[in-house]
């Protein structure tokens, strides 16, 4: 499953940091994302759903379901495994479809040359 990792906004540019593993190797790829998109990122990043269990960090993986939103045609609702220490659980959060095809097509890589300009190390 695709990683999310972290949101940025720099000198009004929107970007988003994600981590994809492309034949066995990980990779931390950084591309430019709609502001609409920032704001749902970072909700995401943010939600803690699991009772306190001190430091332990939250991981939020993309499960690549998604389904149409039925008020807004530009948005569609996408599952996202959040985990933390041995709890996991699918919650759904708004995205544009124009991140989620990102995302889609992402996963169907098999090629790192096809990206290699977004590899952040």
């Amino acid at each position: 499953m695709i990683e999310l990792l972290d949101v940025s906004k720099a000198d009004n540019i929107y970007s988003s940091l994600i981590r994809h593993t492309i034949s066995g190797e990980k990779l931390n790829l950084r591309f430019g994302i709609e502001k609409s998109d920032y704001a749902r990122l970072k909700r995401i990043l943010e939600f803690r759903p699991f009772e306190n269990t001190g430091f332990a960090p939250y991981r939020y993986f993309f499960a690549l379901s998604y389904r149409p939103d039925s008020e807004n045609d530009r948005i569609s609702i996408i599952s996202v495994r959040v985990e933390q220490l041995d709890r996991n659980k699918q919650f759904e959060f708004e995205l544009s479809k124009k991140y989620i095809s990102n995302i889609l097509w992402f996963n169907e890589i098999t090629n790192k040359k096809e990206i290699e300009q977004l590899i952040e190390i």
